[in-house]
């Protein structure tokens, strides 16, 4: 097993990502059936509850095989050895991408889906991004296709969106 702490906070953290997809799936059981199943209103957060399911039952087998997401402890995820000094961890963009996430989730009554999610993967993409013009040019445009073009999706699919 990895160090102790961090084998627990490991454990931890997967046994509360479990029990969150979990309940997830445990409240869809009323969603009504869609005319189009599986795609309907249960699918998605369904699919993404398993997935998280899966993931966290991943970092629970890592923790159980010795394996860490940090310090000097081998890891599934990350590899120790970088090819160059210019890699360098930014351990608040977690945090900047769950308020970005829930400020999404928020924003989408007000602002509709579209540009909700415009104005989300403008924010991630500024942070993910070296902030230099071209790169923000990029980001902009693949954030002004996606948001129409998921918007564009999800209407085609007859998913009602505000």
């Amino acid at each position: 097993m990895s160090n102790g702490r961090s084998a627990r906070s490991d454990a931890g953290f997967a046994v509360a990502m479990i029990a969150a997809g979990a309940l997830t799936m445990w409240g869809l059981r009323n969603q009504p059936r869609a005319p189009f199943d599986p795609v309907g209103a249960a699918a998605i957060p369904f699919w993404t509850a398993a997935a998280v399911i899966a993931l966290a039952l991943v970092l629970l087998a890592g923790v159980v095989l010795g394996k860490s997401m940090r310090g000097d402890a081998a890891s599934y995820f990350v590899s120790t050895e970088a090819i160059d000094d210019s890699y360098a961890v930014r351990p608040g963009l977690s945090v900047v991408a769950i308020a970005a996430t829930v400020a999404f989730v928020a924003a989408v009554p007000a602002m509709g889906f579209r540009y909700a999610s415009i104005a989300f993967m403008l924010v991630l993409g500024w942070q993910l991004s070296d902030r230099a013009p071209r790169s923000l040019a990029v980001v902009a445009a693949v954030a002004l296709v996606s948001g129409f073009g998921l918007d564009a999706g999800f209407r085609a699919m007859m998913v009602s969106l505000p």
